[in-house]
């Protein structure tokens, strides 16, 4: 039997922890044995939204229930099941509200301290949400892309699950931003985001790699995983068939898609990520708008124009080019000149033909140092001409290619060449293809004109294979047409190119042009081409090209 005092004693020490746990930070919750409330301090009951004198002796799982059989019920009862504290973070859905605790357990229940970290989780779910979405789009970025396919290619190699990555861009994405601006463009990029979204499964993942690409991660796609895979794509194409409402206006777009299709094998994530980007770049050459998985042979050609690259950048500085020349001849035999053509002599292959390099050069803008180096040769041989009399009257062609043209600076590059060699502008005639005349009409005309204000002349390569408009065609600058040699060909083989060849020199006519038929390989081809008024020609029956010291002698013959 307790005296007064001992009783005394422990009602204050009840009051001072009483006291204690209602000053402190934390909510407090305390347990009996059989789960009731035996206690709660004033912040337990704001957190919870109970009042204490309406549940203190009531089983905490009868006041919360959504709790049962949860994260929480699970960790108290094993708190008392091992008489060891634990210690984590839950959310407590129906109060949205996330918490940390700490249970003790002890011979009179479990004492529970817990606090609301709400606010830590909505900082570090946006720090997250910043490292691993994308903030336009909303979608998973680069970085969580890259974690999910390594996963994904884990669990391939694994269980030989095959899954596939589809690489997708816009097309001409670039004239939205230009004629309309770029929020307009960044509101595009966000409508696709929710289709591509909409178009796939539920567990598919859908990121944004950067620009105006996309990637669609396709996992577990079963034994029959391409035909999956391009069901899948085939649907993302269609997402683009209805307009976008972009800022009140409809908008169409379209996209190339690029598949590679990945399993048991050993290929990184790079590599994956690159076939899918090689098949893309595939779709967009066959049209656009157009699906297209990976082939191993794409991987080759890739690798083999990317040592075509790396090797013209070290002939251009090792000066490994060098200039043949194809004469030209009046329809008598007589030579009218030569036709310069750049070779490429490579340490290791020998002579390489301009088929090869050329369109290499023209995609990765080296055409622009190769093609002032071949002018300044060719003058520079034209110059020397001039103080002979068997060379004074022969005229050099020089081929440009588009992208030289169209360069602001490239009537100055002409003019400089002329200069710096001295060679006469009036027996150069640079050669355009019809394409090239296509693109910006007056500023064609204008660059053709002052050139040839200063003595230089002009012809029309490839004649006939274009699409060149005689509605503007009058109104240029130019001296000489050039059949090309395919309409050669098809004409002695009793084709339509006969008819072709007609036409072309009555063109010359009537635009008071000369007319050279390229090509021209047989005598039965000279004699058709005469006959149809061809004043000039070139081709292997008059000659083939010619390094210089052949040419020298060549020429020395006439």
């Amino acid at each position: 039997m307790q005296g007064p005092h001992e009783s005394h004693a422990e009602a204050l020490q009840a009051a001072v922890l009483t006291a204690t746990l209602e000053s402190i930070s934390d909510a407090v919750l305390m347990l009996g044995h059989h789960w009731e409330i035996r206690y709660m301090n004033g912040n337990a009951e704001r957190l919870t939204k109970v009042k204490r004198g309406e549940v203190t002796g009531r089983s905490v799982w009868d006041v919360f229930p959504e709790a049962v059989g949860g994260p929480y019920y699970r960790a108290y009862h094993k708190a008392i099941e091992t008489n060891t504290p634990v210690t984590f973070e839950e959310h407590y859905a129906p109060l949205d509200l996330w918490t940390e605790i700490r249970a003790y357990p002890s011979e009179e229940g479990l004492t529970i301290y817990f606090r609301d970290i709400s606010d830590r989780k909505a900082t570090e779910a946006e720090i997250h949400r910043l490292a691993f979405y994308d903030k336009l789009t909303g979608l998973p970025n680069r970085q969580l892309l890259l974690d999910r396919m390594e996963h994904a290619l884990a669990l391939g190699r694994r269980t030989g699950r095959v899954g596939a990555t589809l690489f997708i861009d816009l097309d001409n994405f670039k004239n939205i931003n230009d004629t309309r601006g770029h929020d307009k463009g960044d509101t595009l990029l966000q409508l696709v985001a929710d289709r591509l979204n909409d178009a796939v499964r539920s567990c598919d993942t859908v990121a944004r790699f950067g620009g105006d690409e996309f990637v669609v991660l396709l996992e577990d796609l079963g034994a029959s995983a391409e035909a999956q895979a391009h069901e899948i794509s085939s649907k993302l194409l269609m997402a683009f068939h209805a307009p976008f409402e972009v800022a009140g206006t409809e908008h169409y777009t379209s996209a190339s898609i690029g598949v590679a299709l990945f399993g048991r094998e050993t290929a990184g994530i790079e590599e994956i990520l690159q076939r899918a980007d090689l098949a893309m770049y595939q779709a967009k050459a066959a049209g656009r708008s157009a699906i297209c998985f990976f082939d191993p042979v794409m991987q080759s050609r890739v690798s083999a124009r990317a040592a075509m690259e790396a090797d013209l950048r070290r002939a251009l500085a090792n000066q490994e080019f060098e200039l043949h020349y194809q004469p030209l001849a009046g329809m008598t035999r007589e030579l009218a000149g030569v036709e310069a053509l750049v070779r490429w002599r490579h340490p290791e292959r020998g002579l390489i033909s301009p088929v090869e390099f050329i369109p290499v050069a023209e995609d990765t803008n080296m055409i622009l140092p190769l093609g002032r180096w071949v002018l300044t040769e060719a003058c520079r041989l034209l110059a020397r001409w001039a103080s002979d009399q068997r060379t004074a009257s022969l005229e050099m062609a020089v081929n440009v290619s588009a992208i030289q043209f169209h360069r602001p600076d490239f009537v100055e590059q002409v003019l400089a060449a002329l200069s710096q060699t001295g060679a006469r502008p009036d027996r150069l005639r640079l050669e355009l293809t019809e394409s090239l005349l296509l693109k910006d009409v007056e500023g064609t005309v204008g660059k053709m004109q002052r050139l040839r204000a200063a003595g230089v002349r002009f012809a029309v390569d490839d004649f006939g294979t274009g699409y060149s408009s005689l509605s503007y065609l009058h109104r240029l600058p130019i001296s000489q047409l050039k059949i090309d040699r395919s309409f050669i060909w098809d004409a002695s083989k009793g084709g339509h190119g006969a008819a072709i060849v007609r036409m072309i020199v009555a063109l010359g006519k009537t635009l008071e042009m000369s007319v050279l038929a390229e090509g021209v390989e047989t005598a039965e081809q000279l004699a058709f081409v005469t006959e149809e008024g061809c004043y000039y020609y070139q081709g292997y029956l008059f000659s083939k090209p010619l390094p210089h010291n052949e040419l020298v002698a060549f020429i020395a013959r006439y």
